[in-house]
């Protein structure tokens, strides 16, 4: 079966990237864009994978986080940002990102021991 990743950002052509990207590798992409789908992407869970932006409008990183992680206990984490502070917990990928880097990024996390 298909890990399935939820990808969270309020930029719809970065979600549409990351859609396009990680599908062609075989993995089934659930996206956000604000609160409303945030909500109802939840019922999808659980999740194999987040990738969030650390800053949106309506939300922060840590609190998406924290929301996945009731739904989906044991999800690796990508975050991602054009101007982030890179100390922080999860693993990190900058903005602009190459396709081939977001996939090694993706696969290396999914394929770490938890």
């Amino acid at each position: 079966m298909a890990e399935k990743i939820l990808v969270v950002d309020d930029e719809l052509l970065i979600l549409s990237v990351i859609e396009k990207a990680l599908s062609k590798e075989g993995y089934k992409i659930i996206k956000a864009r604000n609160m409303e789908e945030f909500i109802i992407s939840l019922r999808q869970a659980p999740f194999n994978m987040l990738i969030t932006d650390v800053y949106m409008d309506w939300n922060t990183a840590d609190g998406i986080i924290s929301e996945v992680k009731e739904v989906s206990p044991s999800i690796k984490v990508l975050c991602m940002s054009g101007s982030a502070d890179k100390s922080k917990k999860y693993p990190f990928i900058e903005k602009p990102f190459k396709i081939s880097d977001l996939r090694k990024k993706v696969r290396d996390i999914l394929d770490e021991l938890s």
